[in-house]
């Protein structure tokens, strides 16, 4: 017989199994688009890509044939930020000759006298003023398009907006160049290593997730951040809001402050297509660290960061505390010899858990991403933890890391 407590007990279980899946990044979905099929007598805006590659330009010369291969229905050009020292060498010269489409890029480079800022936002600045035209797509030597399409894809949003958001995956091999323009070196093979697989799963897990958040927040109105590498805004506007203004001085953060700043509800679109995706190639560990503790400073300082933290933390909350929750109930259950009750509250996280899986298989299966779904809750409940270590490892950590010296 079902007494008052056991169905007070019940209704908990199934609110658990009900709250599992509706907190989730997962079941707030992105819009989808459909393909580009032409421009349908639009003339399409002419681009300047701006390809920041001061730190890695060896890298740069592996990418650079993906953009200048664009089947792009408009004008564009590639513009290349490296130091000043690799644009004077001989060497790079000549990697450069054997590009196609050459006569589409152009090179500018860093000073070497800009020790004292932020060299990141520094090269970004200086790839906005060398371009040509009113359209910038910014990104990086560590990314690539994976479509001779991604222009046309990315641009068809140009139109009544500012600024237009892509997605970037993290890459299934450790570099991502080498699919339809290059030949794939030793340098560029996948891991083998199973510790290293699990790092790269969870580097490819994090990124799809932190860009549910990111663009989905910019679909509502309210654009927080972006993963970066796959970025279009206007130069005027950028020149007109005097680039990173008031944020220089931070060492990080050249995506997430630009669109922070410029990106507005009315301004801002999000383009979800598979033509308009990018690759990033794999961060090293050492990388992926840096990138987590000097975010810690730059979310500081970011605008809308508090409904974005709070979805994040109502979703992590729901997830951890299904567990003990489920758990307390069936002992309670099994104390007081409430054996429906007992055997409910297992049974529904279970159905929770499958729930939430099967709107993980179905996103990572529109985003193309090869990871299995059975890693997922594990990797998210991973995820509060490591937060917490790299706000200690931030806290531990020489402040001047995050900020320039000069300031």
């Amino acid at each position: 017989m079902l007494n008052t407590t056991s169905i007070i007990l019940i209704i908990a279980s199934v609110a658990i199994a009900a709250m599992l899946p509706l907190c989730s990044a997962y079941f707030r979905r992105l819009r989808k688009a459909r393909p580009y099929t032409g421009s349908d007598g639009v003339k399409m805006p002419p681009i300047s890509v701006i390809v920041s590659a001061f730190d890695h330009p060896e890298l740069a010369v592996l990418k650079l044939a993906s953009f200048l291969n664009q089947e792009y229905d408009g004008d564009y050009e590639v513009v290349l930020v490296v130091d000043n020292e690799t644009i004077k060498a001989d060497s790079w010269k000549y990697e450069l000759e054997s590009l196609p489409n050459l006569h589409r890029l152009k090179t500018t480079y860093v000073p070497d006298s800009s020790h004292y800022v932020g060299l990141q936002k520094l090269a970004v600045t200086l790839g906005v003023k060398a371009a040509s035209f009113e359209w910038i797509m910014l990104t990086d030597c560590h990314t690539e398009p994976n479509s001779r399409n991604w222009l046309n894809t990315m641009a068809r949003n140009c139109y009544g907006k500012d600024v237009v958001l892509g997605y970037t995956s993290i890459a299934q091999e450790k570099f991502s160049v080498g699919r339809q323009d290059s030949i794939v070196s030793d340098y560029r093979k996948p891991f083998f290593s199973k510790k290293e697989k699990r790092f790269d799963d969870f580097q490819r897990f994090e990124r799809h997730l932190w860009q549910l958040y990111c663009l989905r927040q910019a679909e509502q109105g309210e654009p927080y951040s972006a993963a970066g590498g796959n970025i279009m805004f206007r130069k005027s506007m950028f020149m007109k809001g005097r680039g990173y203004q008031g944020n220089l001085k931070f060492t990080f953060g050249e995506y997430e402050f630009l669109v922070n700043t410029y990106a507005t509800k009315e301004n801002v679109a999000v383009e979800t297509h598979p033509d308009a995706w990018c690759s990033r190639d794999k961060f090293s560990n050492h990388e992926f660290v840096l990138y987590h503790r000097c975010f810690q400073e730059t979310r500081k300082h970011l605008q809308r960061k508090w409904k974005h933290r709070l979805l994040v933390a109502l979703d992590q909350s729901v997830l951890h505390l299904s567990f003990p929750a489920a758990f307390a109930i069936m002992v309670y259950s099994l104390i007081h010899s409430l054996w429906i009750s007992a055997a409910v509250a297992p049974a529904m996280l279970f159905v929770g858990l499958a729930i939430r899986e099967f709107l993980v298989k179905k996103s990572f299966r529109r985003f193309r991403i090869n990871l299995s779904t059975k890693l997922t809750t594990h990797f998210e409940l991973y995820l509060l933890w490591q937060q917490v270590y790299y706000k200690f490892d931030y806290l531990r950590a020489d402040k001047s890391e995050f900020i320039s010296h000069k300031y």
